[in-house]
């Protein structure tokens, strides 16, 4: 409780040193009673708002006495001293109220903590006292009784008590061991608490406590409902210890504890016990296929997301999963055949399968370590010092404690055994093997590619390799099924790869053939492709500014370079783009199966001859749509040209019969199927080519107009073709050229030639024999003289067209009676205009001229641009063709225009 402060100090408030203490300013009563008197003196509405507005501008929480006496007034200072005060003798009543009220609770919380600190002593105090007497007590000391009544009626309370406590602790212990999966323990201590519960219930005076007139039945009914409790076990051992059959990872060791469990609960035969364990072993294998199936079909549960659709997963993860799914039912089979052998069969002529090891040790037990497993190596002394409170248990009697169960020898020594083991062993792998036949085929479906089933079917020879459990023979089967299973799948995959090959193609070629159809300035370089060969593809920006990596700069060096070479082979877009289906998928699929070629491998062979045979289907159908597309009733000019340019590139450059791995006579036939499909589509574009160009020109009465018309007797020859030739030769030129770049010179000349035998033919007879009307048959004889100098340029012409020729020049000689200059004039003429005109005609000449036309005169220069001559020097200029003649009337505008005439 705070003191009051006292008269003398009071004084000292004023002081300086003094005015502050605590953060609250204090003034001396002196200066308070004359603020009262001063403040009397004043209205008391301007006290009270002159008391707020000190109390709202002054934070009495943080003042500072010189900024206080600085800004306010000392009647207001003395306002602010008043407050404080009142606060703090307010704070001080608080107190001394909290004080009053706690301070019983105090006092008694004090003598609490004292009563607490005295007892705690005495207990210390105690156990001191205990540890001195303890200590001091000498039992050698203790003086030995001899036996009496009391020590005997003791013994027989105590063997009453082991055999009651066993009864009593057997459902726990029961529990304890069908946990631990212990099967065949708890059927021991089963087994152990029934001859308890009889030795306890049977009215027998061997028992020491009958002698002291202890009547069980009567005075421990507790007896009774503990054995009616632990009743059920046997039931519940049983079922637990057959499902437990049904664990792939168990040992031969707990898979025989737990058949010796059946036999030993249940009388089960030991043959008996064998079909159990089997057919447990069938349900555990149906569980892991459908299982594996389940999860191959739908994908991994715990990936799947909420909106049922599962995400994709990487390659390498789906075969992982098959592997694994796989060699865990392979490993199941092996297990179990080697689990029953070990069991079930003798190990040599002198040895003994581990069923009858495991019997011999339970009729006599031995402390020398043996060859069985530690579930296998029981007695019923090992089971009671393995309980919980041994100690007290070993008060049971001997009898009790050598109890052995019943065990059926007879069966195991049967001369059939081993006979009845190799028979159900071998029912049972065929039915196994059914199972994962059908299993595999779902197994393997996730899988995409040749590649990735040869590295599931790799892993699993290796695996059935490293199997120990495992015969020959049933190694051999196994990896028969592993083998139909993989090329069942590897078929599918190869076959569903070699439909969409297909399918690829002919959706290409409907596209283009659509496109050729419908639109075709959306493709100039299709329907143009002179223009596609001097379209250069454009630079690569990251070539240009080098700003980018090495890589990236590989990567638009190695795609500039693509299309250049595409360019340059004379492949236009569409084209490309049909045989880039082919050679891509091909190749694909090639690399693909070639992981079935490596050396180790014996199914190498099988598995080219079965892709081979679908491959050639697939060549066969390739041709089949290219043969279709031509077929087809009113097709466009372009699209005979689209295809032959296809099955050119096939037969010539393109490596898709040696990429996708038929045959070498499946892939010349295909080859010769493709030339008589080329030359087809090439005979109908030249015969609808020729029939436009020889159609569209002017009738045979205004064919000659223009040009000047020599009389009879006149042996002016004419200089050039008629205008209709002229005409019908540039159109065949430019059709031509549109055929596009074709890299095999011969092929390419060929299909020239062929094209101007097919114009001279058709052209021929069109033109039919003339009026007799000497210009106009002059200048037709001219015209086929011209065609003849033409044809005879190319080496390899057919005769029957050169005598169509000579037979048409004959038809326009008769009745000409010699009015005609004679064969050589029209000859040289002719042979003047080719050498004038060979540039402008070079789409129809050959590229070197025949052996018998080359030049007679040696010593005359020649170039290498001119192969056909070099035109000779000419006073008057005469044009190549025949334009527009000038009219009469503007004759005289022209210089020399009356020598023109």
């Amino acid at each position: 409780m705070a003191r009051r402060p006292s008269s003398g100090s009071l004084g000292l408030l004023n002081s300086p040193e003094s005015s502050r203490q605590n953060g609250i300013l204090t003034a001396s009563p002196t200066s308070r009673g004359a603020s009262h008197a001063g403040e009397t003196k004043r209205p008391a509405a301007r006290s009270v708002s002159s008391s707020q507005k000190v109390n709202s501008s002054i934070n009495l929480n943080d003042i500072d006495p010189d900024e206080l006496f600085e800004k306010y007034t000392v009647s207001e200072i003395r306002m602010v001293q008043h407050h404080l005060r009142a606060e703090a003798d307010a704070k001080q009543e608080e107190l001394r109220l909290m004080v009053g009220e706690r301070y019983r609770d105090l006092l008694q919380a004090s003598t609490s903590i004292l009563a607490l600190a005295k007892s705690s002593s005495n207990v210390l105090e105690a156990l001191e006292e205990m540890r001195e007497t303890v200590n001091s007590i000498d039992p050698s000391r203790a003086p030995k009784r001899a036996t009496t009544g009391e020590d005997k009626h003791l013994q027989a309370l105590q063997s009453l008590s082991a055999h009651v406590k066993l009864l009593l602790d057997a459902p726990e212990h029961l529990w304890r061991l069908m946990e631990r999966k212990a099967y065949l323990n708890a059927a021991w201590l089963f087994l152990l608490a029934r001859v308890v519960h009889r030795a306890l219930s049977q009215d027998d005076d061997d028992q020491i406590w009958h002698a002291y007139g202890i009547d069980v039945a009567e005075q421990l009914p507790l007896v009774q409902r503990q054995w009616d409790t632990i009743t059920p076990f046997r039931s519940q051992i049983s079922h637990r210890a057959t499902l437990f059959l049904r664990e792939a990872s168990s040992t031969p060791g707990e898979v025989c504890a737990t058949l010796l469990t059946l036999h030993l609960l249940e009388s089960r035969p030991i043959p008996e016990t064998l079909s159990i364990y089997l057919a447990q072993r069938t349900k555990t294998l149906s569980s892991l296929l459908t299982r594996n199936a389940s999860t191959s079909v739908n994908g991994n549960a715990a990936d799947s997301k909420p909106n049922g659709k599962s995400p994709h997963r990487p390659r390498k993860v789906v075969v992982r999963e098959v592997k694994r799914s796989t060699e865990i039912v392979l490993e199941v089979v092996s297990r179990t055949l080697g689990t029953a052998r070990l069991m079930f069969a003798d190990a040599a002529p002198g040895g003994s399968s581990m069923m009858k090891e495991a019997l011999r040790f339970f009729q006599a037990p031995t402390e020398t370590p043996t060859e069985l497993p530690p579930e296998l190596q029981l007695s019923t002394q090992i089971l009671l010092s393995s309980l919980p409170s041994s100690s007290h248990l070993l008060l049971l009697p001997q009898n009790i404690k050598a109890y052995k169960p019943y065990v059926d020898n007879a069966s195991l020594a049967a001369p059939n055994l081993q006979t009845q083991l190799r028979e159900k062993l071998q029912t049972w792998f065929k039915k196994a093997l059914q199972d994962l036949r059908d299993a595999l085929i779902d197994w393997f479906a996730p899988l995409t590619s040749v590649r990735e089933i040869w590295d599931v079917r790799s892993t699993l020879l290796q695996w059935l390799l490293s199997a120990e459990d495992l015969e020959p023979s049933e190694r051999q089967e196994l990896q028969s099924v592993i083998d139909a299973a993989s090329l069942s799948q590897a078929t599918s995959v190869w076959k569903a790869a070699l439909g969409r090959l297909e399918s690829s193609f002919r959706e290409a070629i409907s596209a283009a053939t659509t496109a050729l159809t419908e639109d075709p300035n959306k493709h100039p370089f299709d329907t143009q492709p002179v223009s596609h060969l001097f379209q250069a593809p454009p630079i690569p920006s990251a070539l240009q500014g080098g700003a980018h990596g090495a890589t990236a700069a590989a990567a638009h060096f190695a795609k500039y370079k693509s299309a250049l070479r595409q360019q340059l082979s004379g492949r236009t877009p569409l084209v490309e783009s049909a045989l880039t289906t082919l050679e891509g998928r091909s190749r694909e699929i090639q690399e693909d199966i070639a992981a079935t070629q490596l050396p180790p491998d014996s199914k190498g062979d099988q598995i080219t001859s079965l892709y081979r045979a679908d491959a050639e289907v697939v060549c066969d159908n390739i041709c089949a749509i290219l043969e279709a597309t031509v077929s087809q009733d009113d097709i466009p000019l372009r699209l005979p040209v689209y295809v032959g340019r296809i099955c050119q590139e096939l037969v010539s450059s393109s490596d898709f019969f040696e990429r996708i791995g038929c045959a070498e006579a499946v892939a010349h036939a295909s080859r010769d199927r493709l030339v008589e499909l080329f030359n087809r589509a090439m005979q109908h574009w030249r015969e609808r080519v020729v029939a436009k160009i020889v159609k569209g020109g002017p009738e045979s009465a205004s064919r000659h107009s223009g040009l000047r018309l020599p009389t009879k007797g006149d042996y002016l020859l004419p200089t050039r073709p008629s205008s209709v030739l002229t005409e019908a030769l540039l159109s065949l030129s430019s059709e031509v050229q549109q055929l596009g770049v074709c890299l095999d010179n011969a092929r390419r000349q060929q299909q020239i030639r062929l094209a101007l035998e097919q114009f001279v033919v058709t052209y021929l007879d069109a033109e039919g024999v003339l009026s007799p009307s000497y210009a106009e048959g002059l200048q037709a004889l001219w015209d086929a003289s011209f065609l003849r100098r033409l044809s005879q340029l190319w080496e390899g012409t057919a005769r029957d067209v050169l005598d169509r020729i000579d037979a048409y020049i004959a038809r326009q000689r008769e009745g000409a009676d010699d009015a005609f200059p004679p064969h050589s004039d029209i000859d040289a003429s002719t042979q003047a205009y080719i050498t004038k005109t060979q540039v402008l005609l070079a789409p129809l000449l050959p590229a070197l001229p025949a052996p018998d036309l080359q030049p007679a005169n040696k010593t005359e220069k020649t170039s290498s641009l001119l192969l056909f001559g070099i035109p000779g020097a000419e006073q008057g200029f005469e044009p190549a063709l025949e334009l527009v003649k000038p009219p009469p009337r503007f004759g005289l505008l022209l210089v020399g225009g009356a020598a023109l005439r």
